[in-house]
């Protein structure tokens, strides 16, 4: 049953998604015992008429985010991300930027590196987990939620990628944007069309209550004085949205952010819940079925989803495990399937005769990093299933 507390009321909506009750999937567990028994929610996705998609459950924060093992600085082809954003806006002035949730600070330092002039940055997150790692990096680091409510300086550009869908009061964040804003912010996001033009259900977790379409946003926008003057697709997670917003009176607005609209007028949103149903039941049976002993690679959100939407576990899969780069989440357990996270030592001493990876948006930069150490089958679930032999 689900607490009272975190009902949320939704009005005229569709389901798009329902993946049952899931485990909190960026919360790791110290016991095999505690991630099998682990908390669960209902993860159930609605799409309301004017486009907006979003968790019909918001879990409270708190729980969420107080201890957050993720670790952005982990990704070497995140790292090359930043540096081609700062070169995107380089020629405008910048001064002073705030990142909105930017984790171990990576954007900022990035951001820093790349800079021929100094830059003052700011990364306010709600995490209480990257001070130091910040702080030794020359950013100023405050701990809190961002809203209108903080006391923060003007900035010539505000970033925010990947944490825009994470919290449900978005007004909060709207009202601060326009309140330090003076210049550009640049919003990224996981571009919810192209996840489900791919199936890619595993982008849906609690950590994430809205799934944003280019549509509801551009009309939310215009109530807060920003205009969309820029949209531009990018690769990173599995295909995400590029926006750049501003409050002064843009230049010259390049219009594509209209061809997205278009698109995702055609789209069969219904059909999703339906194929994504089909898909589960594939690739759960597939799985099992697998010649020889399989491991996972990468302990990100997407894989904790995708295990516990095929139940997949220690039952199922003999003896199973996930190789993770991150030294914070190692030795720890993945919640509601009894596997433990290990480094790349193990796996290469193991020697699976199958690796799953489940951090598949970055799939060609891990099976490129593995070889010639690991010698076993490397096996991604999307798009489509792929798999790729060792060849000496």
């Amino acid at each position: 049953m689900i607490p009272s507390e975190l009902k949320v009321s939704v009005g005229s909506s569709n389901t798009l998604l329902d993946l049952g009750r899931m485990p909190l999937a960026n919360q790791l567990h110290a016991t095999r015992n505690e991630s099998i028994y682990a908390k669960r929610y209902r993860l159930h996705a609605v799409q309301e008429c004017d486009k907006t998609i979003h968790l019909d459950l918001a879990v409270p924060p708190e729980e969420m985010y107080a201890d957050y093992a993720y670790s952005s600085g982990v990704s070497k082809p995140y790292q090359e991300h930043c540096r081609k954003m700062f070169d995107s806006f380089k020629h405008l002035r910048h001064d002073t930027i705030i990142d909105i949730g930017g984790n171990d600070g990576t954007l900022l330092k990035t951001f820093g590196e790349c800079s021929e002039k100094p830059i003052r940055r700011i990364n306010v997150d709600a995490s209480t987990s990257f001070k130091e790692t910040n702080e030794a990096a020359g950013i100023k680091y405050i701990n809190a939620y961002f809203s209108d409510e903080l006391d923060l300086p003007k900035a010539n550009v505000i970033t925010s990628t990947n944490v825009f869908q994470h919290t449900k009061d978005i007004h909060k964040i709207l009202r601060g944007i326009v309140k330090c804003l003076d210049g550009i912010w640049i919003l990224e996001f996981p571009y919810t069309l192209r996840t489900l033009q791919t199936l890619q259900f595993d982008q849906f977790y609690h950590e994430h209550y809205y799934y944003w379409l280019t549509t509801p946003l551009v009309e939310l926008f215009k109530e807060y004085g920003l205009k969309v003057i820029h949209a531009q697709e990018q690769a990173i997670h599995g295909g995400s949205m590029r926006l750049w917003m501003t409050n002064k009176e843009p230049s010259a607005p390049d219009g594509a952010a209209e061809i997205f609209i278009k698109e995702e007028a055609e789209f069969d949103y219904l059909g999703f819940h339906f194929a994504v149903k089909d898909k589960i039941e594939h690739d759960s049976e597939w799985i099992k079925n697998l010649r020889g002993r399989t491991a996972f690679f990468g302990a990100a959100a997407k894989g904790s989803v995708y295990l516990n939407a095929l139940n997949l576990d220690l039952n199922s899969i003999p003896g199973g495990y996930v190789v993770d780069d991150t030294p914070a989440k190692q030795g720890k357990y993945i919640g509601g399937t009894g596997f433990q996270i290990k480094d790349r030592a193990f796996l290469y001493e193991d020697q699976p005769d199958n690796l799953i990876v489940l951090a598949h948006n970055f799939k060609d930069f891990i099976e490129a990093s593995l070889r010639p150490h690991y010698r076993g089958r490397i096996i991604t679930m999307f798009p489509h299933t792929e798999i790729k032999e060792y060849n000496q």
